[in-house]
């Protein structure tokens, strides 16, 4: 074994041990990009080959890795099975392999992972079975966000304030909590989640257009099914201070009279509130 820089040493082993592939793999991208051999690098005895050394490391790391899989999708590897749920964690992780600080990023992009991967049948066959894992992983990763994100809890707001008479006589305004996930999806999805969560018997979902809001609300995270026009609202309650600008730009790209979804907003901002997906300031 030559005597190498550390630095050199710490750059090839941590190429060994993050880049995507098989170990043999790792260890021709990191002899090429180093100009090391593994045996200029790790000492061979008797008690271990190279192989099997770097291999530990190599093999711990994933481990790792799959471990915050887990926790991150839970649901999503009780419906799968451990065993399929690691098959498409483990091709995950070598396309899209770890580059934040922070591994709560590491699964973000595993939702479109199992949509672009799912068979693909003949065209006019049925393959909304194969849209379930997907699907549910996405709500399961808007339903972590929304744990994670900065919610209602430590805001001093009046909860006794009048809806009725800001709404139709001044300027209500709101804030949308960072905690708010809206989702629209191609499968019903709230009592098939809560099922597979709670471990009850369930059938799977069949298509059908859905839109669904997940916040958090003195700390306990509410997930339901919302309707097209109360999503739509919601959106626009993003980009607007006062509920009456969010109404008024609704009313225009969905050529609604203004006064109709007023009455239907007065209907559900007290939903809204309670379930912490909007705030009045």
């Amino acid at each position: 074994m030559v005597k190498q820089d550390t630095a050199l040493l710490q750059n090839w082993l941590r190429t060994v041990v993050m880049a995507p592939g098989f170990l043999n793999q790792k260890i021709g991208f990191a002899n090429q990009t180093y100009q090391l051999s593994e045996h200029d690098v790790v000492t061979d005895n008797e008690i271990a080959s190279v192989h099997a050394r770097l291999n530990v490391y190599s093999s711990g790391y994933m481990m790792r890795l799959l471990d915050c899989m887990y926790a991150d999708y839970s649901i999503s590897r009780k419906f799968m099975g451990e065993e399929l749920f690691d098959s498409f964690a483990k091709a995950y992780l070598m396309y899209h392999p770890s580059t934040s600080y922070t591994l709560y990023d590491l699964g973000e992009k595993f939702p479109d992972f199992l949509d672009k991967t799912k068979p693909q049948l003949p065209e006019g066959d049925d393959s909304s079975a194969y849209d379930i894992p997907a699907t549910l992983a996405r709500v399961e990763r808007a339903r972590q966000v929304a744990m994670r994100a900065r919610g209602t809890e430590d805001d001093i707001l009046d909860t006794n304030v009048d809806d009725v008479y800001q709404m139709f006589f001044t300027t209500l305004n709101i804030r949308i909590p960072g905690c708010l996930q809206l989702l629209e999806l191609d499968l019903p999805m709230k009592e098939f989640f809560e099922a597979v969560l709670r471990d009850e018997q369930y059938e799977l979902p069949s298509p059908q257009k859905t839109f669904m809001a997940i916040s958090r609300k003195n700390y306990r995270i509410v997930l339901d099914e919302i309707s097209k026009m109360q999503y739509l609202l919601l959106q626009e309650c993003k980009n607007h201070a006062n509920l009456y600008d969010a109404i008024s730009a609704l009313s225009i790209n969905q050529n609604i009279p203004p006064a109709d979804l007023l009455a239907d907003a007065y209907l559900w901002l007290p939903y809204f509130r309670k379930c912490g997906f909007v705030e009045v300031v």
